[in-house]
């Protein structure tokens, strides 16, 4: 087929797509496909790391406790005394969250896990540096949990400790024998699997993502697999044992007990803030998905103060937005940014959460999968999920990099059926202006039906509204005239 009319490309469309998918973050050179928690970047970094870490001793982990936890009860003690509404309890103090200051890390509350995970990252003493950094990851999430965090700050230093973790466990995968890999690699399942993460999905399954460094190799990769299960099991039980909660049981739950960060202190007012933060993350989940490629990270900053705010109310669960049902409507967990935690019931907060996971958790089925070889089964896995919008747009990219352009018009329809309104956010809008149907136009592009393009640029030009008015007259022209 001509390619152009004089200086038109008639295949630019197509050309502009192939070159994002071959050229931008949706190609790899590690694997046969596009990953959405691994990054080649993680390895980058834990290899440059390995200069600054030395066979050195790190604080046993009573001591790191106290170091972690001296500062931060600091904090507490700060805010008690300046709050009038600070109730003291024979476990500590009770602030209620509206009445605490925004959290800052000016304040250094966290200073002593910087100190903790400093001393960590430069060992290679892999057990006793992970069990120091487990610990710091557990009582971060708790303390982030217990602050009134509306700037998000607490938020954000918990993300970045996890990519710090991250990277260290791959140091771990990477030079530790087995034996010792798979006992690092548990006791940061672990942490995952307890409360502090179990209203914070994209976190959990984060923190579950360490074991991708140790799918690489075949005597270890059981390792990773055994992580997610556990992590599948332990929201499984999570969701049970709360389906029995009553709906009042968040009731006017108010105060936010910060007496001691070691003990279990995070309430249901801080559950409620976690998953009300949650909810807008998971409104973009490709937003997480690109964080792991440092790219575009949309998290719950946009929705950090509501998050706070709405904790406080004292409605009745259930008498609100979920009009007093016990469990959620599939319309209202596929748009959580519009439900009010605060309204919501012990058993509906776990729901919401268990959605959360199973969304959430899907990335890492298919990056195991992935990076562990098995690529018709990553690709299926795409294609089956093709309603989940990151998914289906992997797939497209899978499709074409490998030019099935009849492939990719046979899957465009597959979306278009079942997800009519679904929408791409894998591909910049430059790269496709008209979402799915930017993706149909260019495989037909590429397989030059004429007859089917100047029908979609007549319906376009028909609408008054469209932008792109003087391209899609061109386009047009020059696809009349082909078919001449």
């Amino acid at each position: 087929m001509d390619s152009g009319q004089g200086s038109f490309n008639r295949r630019q469309d197509a050309d502009d797509l192939t070159d994002y998918v071959n050229n931008g973050w949706l190609s790899s050179n590690e694997f046969d496909g596009p990953t959405f928690l691994w990054n080649h970047m993680i390895r980058e970094a834990s290899r440059e790391g390995s200069d600054q870490r030395n066979d050195v001793p790190v604080a046993n982990l009573s001591d790191a406790d106290t170091v972690i936890n001296m500062p931060m009860q600091w904090y507490f003690d700060a805010l008690a005394s300046m709050v009038p509404t600070a109730e003291r309890t024979d476990t500590g103090v009770e602030i209620p969250r509206i009445d605490m200051p925004t959290f800052s890390l000016d304040s250094q509350a966290l200073s002593g896990v910087d100190a903790v995970v400093g001393n960590a990252v430069a060992s290679t003493r892999w057990l006793d540096a992970v069990g120091n950094l487990a610990k710091a990851v557990e009582m971060t999430a708790r303390f982030v949990g217990n602050v009134a965090d509306r700037d998000n700050e607490g938020f954000d230093y918990l993300k970045d400790l996890i990519q710090t973790v991250r990277v260290y466990m791959d140091a771990v995968a990477c030079n530790a024998d087995p034996m010792t890999g798979e006992q690092a690699l548990r006791m940061i399942t672990q942490v995952a699997c307890n409360e502090d993460f179990r209203l914070n999905a994209m976190q959990m399954v984060e923190l579950l993502s360490c074991g991708l460094s140790f799918a690489q190799w075949d005597d270890t990769r059981m390792f990773a697999y055994d992580a997610l299960n556990k992590g599948i099991a332990a929201m499984r039980d999570f969701a049970a044992k709360s389906g029995n909660g009553d709906a009042s049981s968040t009731t006017g739950d108010i105060m936010n007990s910060v007496g001691s960060i070691d003990s279990d202190v995070t309430g249901d007012t801080g559950a409620r803030d976690a998953t009300a933060t949650q909810s807008h993350d998971l409104r973009d989940t490709s937003s997480d998905a690109d964080s792991a490629h440092s790219t575009n990270s949309t998290d719950a900053a946009d929705g950090a103060d509501t998050a706070n705010s709405i904790t406080h109310s004292t409605g009745a669960a259930g008498d609100s937005t979920t009009g007093g049902s016990p469990t959620l409507s599939p319309e209202e967990l596929n748009d959580l940014a519009m439900l009010d935690p605060s309204f919501l019931s012990k058993q509906q907060l776990a729901q919401t959460a268990q959605n959360q996971f199973d969304h959430a958790v899907q990335f890492l089925r298919h990056d195991l999968m992935r990076i562990s070889g098995d690529a018709e089964e990553a690709d299926r896995f795409l294609r089956d999920n093709h309603t989940s919008e990151p998914l289906a747009d992997a797939y497209a990219a899978r499709l074409i990099a490998a030019e099935r352009w009849q492939d990719l018009l046979n899957f465009v329809d597959l979306v278009e059926r079942d997800a009519p309104n679904q929408c791409t956010v894998m591909f910049p809008e430059e790269v496709v202006p008209y979402e799915w149907e930017s993706i149909r136009e260019a495989a037909l592009e590429a397989l030059g039906r004429g007859g089917e393009l100047v029908a979609m640029y007549q319906e376009r030009l028909d609408d008054t509204y469209d932008p792109n008015t003087e391209l899609n007259r061109m386009k047009l022209q020059a696809w009349t005239q082909a078919k001449k």
